[in-house]
């Protein structure tokens, strides 16, 4: 079964027996390999049942780490670097040769990140080399932001969960496509925003990923088991609004229902910290179904929704 530790000589010792082990970011728990281990890497796809056409992100402690990854760092790249590292923000890159097209989904490029986790970073300062981490469940369902989403998601498992608290941002990390002779190109929506990229480069992000194939772009992803819908105030809940065994997100202003409400208020990055938990609660109660409210179409909502229109279907 899953054993949650806050020691992290244990999970240094687990990686370096090419081991997998829970490890907390500031964006969700990573189910963390030794990224220079194959027969690791394989087991991360196999424990999460995530096919072999999704590529991993390849996690660092320090940007001298990315001469064993990246052919080409732009100026770009070290632009948005050197602003929003550590922190939630991926850059896909070309790929060195010797990088593992397992890790890659066979493509010439390779996505990294230094998480901003003091946790994470202390792990892989300790063990010393890049770790993939994908998220830490199941694949397509909800991604864990505490160590007790993990060890519920992998109860009949033997997994090392590093105890971090819980996730500060919530969401998984905006990953940007920089490659040579080719704009930036935006591959999943996070929370570092579009504008703040473009503000710092001085020119526009494609939003179309390019034929780049990155995590996260699954239509249905990131979803509960229940059955989830997402409605707008414009529509008539009708007898929803009786039924006990409803559960209910809200984004500020909740309505009068009879079922389980949580509310996530109006801002968008206290609602993106709360969405996978409040998901998780819902998920494990004695309820039929999800309804959550669709926040305001906004900028600052964008990867809010991206979320939420792979984990809910519209009513």
């Amino acid at each position: 079964m899953a054993h949650i530790t806050d020691q992290i000589p244990l999970a240094v010792a687990a990686l370096s027996q090419g081991e997998l082990v829970a490890m907390p970011t500031e964006t969700v728990y990573g189910l963390a390999a030794d990224a220079a281990n194959d027969e690791a890497v394989a087991k991360v796809f196999a424990l999460k049942g995530r096919p072999a056409t999704n590529p991993l992100i390849v996690h660092v402690a320090d940007t001298s780490w990315l001469e064993d990854w990246a052919s080409d760092i732009s100026d770009d790249a070290k632009l948005l670097m050197a602003a929003f590292w550590p922190g939630p923000l991926t850059l896909v890159l070309p790929a060195k040769a010797s990088v593992s097209r397992t890790i890659t989904a066979g493509q010439d490029t390779v996505a990294l990140r230094m998480p901003a986790h003091p946790q994470a970073l202390a792990l892989l300062q300790q063990f010393g080399r890049a770790l993939v981490a994908p998220s830490a469940n199941k694949y397509m369902s909800i991604s864990p932001t505490s160590s007790e989403h993990v060890a519920r998601q992998f109860a009949a498992d033997e997994l090392l969960i590093l105890e971090g608290g819980n996730c500060e941002v919530g969401l998984e990390s905006t990953i940007l496509a920089l490659l040579p002779g080719d704009s930036p190109r935006l591959l999943r929506p996070g929370m570092v925003s579009v504008a703040s990229i473009e503000a710092l480069l001085g020119r526009e992000v494609a939003q179309q990923a390019g034929g780049v194939v990155a995590p996260g772009q699954h239509h249905k992803h990131y979803s509960p088991g229940l059955p989830c819908h997402r409605f707008t105030d414009a529509v008539d809940m009708g007898e929803l609004v009786d039924i006990e065994n409803i559960g209910w997100i809200f984004c500020g202003n909740p309505k009068a229902v009879a079922g389980t409400v949580i509310d996530l208020g109006a801002s968008p990055d206290a609602y993106a910290q709360g969405l996978y938990d409040a998901l998780y609660q819902l998920d494990h109660g004695a309820l039929s179904a999800i309804y959550v409210a669709e926040p305001p179409h906004s900028s600052e909502w964008q990867a809010v929704h991206n979320r939420l229109e792979r984990a809910a279907k519209p009513l």
